[in-house]
């Protein structure tokens, strides 16, 4: 186990600049900062840190030989969408990265379902493409992805993410309802749920085991624009009641990793003179209050 009261931490190390850009430190900068800072792990990125499996190996390589474990990989793509042949190039690329997880022996993959909203080319919802066909495209889509973590032995865990066709419990709810696998779980992200008015330590009772990989980021606002009717900021200072979020963690048992997300891009630049590092730094520390003893 951790450190952090016995929880085990990982982060996610990537960032918005004040001109609303997210970049990435190098990722040797990145393993050194979170092992010198106490952090159990690393949440690495497709697209940020690494680019395909060979990338992944070599980085693996790299975080382990530091003595920090790779808490899993988060791999974005956009199912959410009526051009069938991108979604299979999509649906193909996670099932590539499976295969590269499961032999690298990396438990968990992080998808979400899109449309990746932040987008300008995103579908719209209701718009450019009908609710049922989006869950469709996203049935199938998932169920191949889902037949491959089967065979590699990875558990692919599902984000609910703002403005997403899957974005809070219930229609998290819906998907576990429609695709049944033990291969299948959920990556929560209370900031997310806490948006849209879900009773965020409810939720992780009534999803119990099926909660693989935890986000710990706050919210405050509703659900519409990025930085416009909401924003998530520094751990503690949002709306989720983290005590009893937590606490829920721990009477479920949870065991995973808690991975710390950090996404603002004022407190960055007016609090942290624009250094991720001192945020990753302050970040551990505020979680570490928060968090009860096992």
């Amino acid at each position: 186990m951790g450190t952090a009261r016995g929880w085990k931490l990982s982060f996610i190390p990537y960032y918005m600049t004040a001109t609303a850009k997210w970049r990435s430190p190098p990722v040797d900068e990145a393993i050194r900062v979170l092992k010198g800072a106490g952090y159990d792990g690393v949440e690495w990125m497709l697209g940020q840190h690494f680019n395909d499996a060979r990338d992944l190996r070599a980085l693996v390589g790299r975080t382990r030989a530091k003595g920090l474990a790779v808490s899993n990989i988060m791999c974005w793509q956009d199912l959410v969408t009526r051009d069938r042949s991108a979604r299979k190039g999509r649906v193909k690329r996670l099932q590539g990265m499976l295969a590269a997880a499961g032999e690298l022996d990396i438990p968990v993959m992080n998808i979400f379902t899109g449309p990746m909203t932040w987008n300008a080319d995103a579908a719209r919802l209701g718009t450019d493409i009908s609710e049922g066909e989006a869950w469709g495209a996203v049935v199938e889509s998932l169920s191949s992805v889902v037949e491959t973590a089967e065979q590699q032995g990875v558990v692919v865990t599902v984000e609910p993410v703002f403005g997403m066709l899957v974005h809070d419990y219930y229609t998290l709810k819906e998907l576990l309802g429609q695709l049944h696998s033990d291969y299948l779980a959920v990556n929560l992200d209370p900031s997310h749920f806490a948006l849209y008015g879900n009773d965020t330590a409810w939720a992780v009772r009534m999803l119990g085991n099926k909660i693989r990989h935890v986000h710990v980021k706050d919210a405050f606002g509703r659900p519409g624009v990025f930085g416009e009717t909401f924003m998530f900021p520094f751990l503690g200072e949002g709306i989720i009641d983290w005590t009893a979020f937590f606490g829920a963690l721990k009477e479920i048992d949870y065991r995973g990793y808690l991975s710390l997300e950090f996404e603002n891009d004022s407190y960055l630049n007016n609090v942290c003179d624009g250094d991720w590092a001192r945020a990753a730094v302050l970040l551990r520390e505020r979680a570490e209050k928060l968090l009860p003893r096992r």
